[in-house]
């Protein structure tokens, strides 16, 4: 995904990786949240130039939007493939569980989450406000829709409201990120996924 960026109509566009340059933005806002970063911060990460960026993007708010569109689509897909090698419902469930467990480990875990980031400054993020909570919203929707499954398919044993135990999934997944934002998420994985499955059963 590359973009031009041209002066007026004259002279040669600049074209340069989107991704990688939004791949950095991420970086940079999942680590010190919306707030925190400048555009002299975004320039000096990317390597663009002031102008490059004002030209691509308009203003900050305009990076992070795309920023988080972008994050979102590699999470997404990410979840897919999981979910593809799973064989049922609650498989589905795990995987996602180890997925966050990784991702709240280590070097990922200091590093942030995007949403969570985004959600801690979401009076300040203008547009992106609405594809945060959307985004959130979504989350719960798909993890309501595959307890039902699970409960349909046999694969999940709790005979509660769905929705009711995906919001409890829910704050379960997003405080890992924040819990290994701190540097404090130091659960074996095996043992934490095999104590949070239980919620199903």
């Amino acid at each position: 995904m590359t973009q031009d960026i041209r002066a007026g109509n004259r002279g040669r566009p600049r074209v340069f990786d989107e991704a990688e340059f939004l791949n950095g933005a991420i970086a940079l806002f999942s680590a010190s949240g919306f707030s925190g970063v400048g555009i002299s911060e975004l320039t000096k990460a990317t390597g663009l130039t002031v102008g490059s960026v004002y030209k691509a993007y308009q203003d900050k708010e305009g990076v992070f939007v795309k920023a988080l569109e972008h994050y979102i689509a590699l999470r997404e897909a990410h979840i897919a493939t999981i979910f593809e090698q799973a064989e049922n419902a609650r498989a589905r469930i795990e995987g996602l569980l180890r997925l966050y467990v990784d991702l709240s480990k280590g070097r990922d875990g200091r590093l942030g989450c995007l949403i969570v980031a985004g959600i801690a400054d979401i009076d300040q993020v203008g547009q992106a406000a609405d594809i945060l909570r959307a985004q959130i919203s979504s989350r719960q929707t798909m993890l309501s829709r595959l307890i039902e499954e699970g409960q349909r398919d046999g694969s999940i044993a709790a005979k509660g409201d769905a929705c009711a135990i995906a919001t409890v999934l829910l704050a379960l997944l997003q405080g890992m990120r924040v819990v290994g934002k701190a540097g404090e998420f130091t659960e074996d994985g095996e043992i934490f996924v095999a104590r949070a499955l239980r919620i199903l059963d």
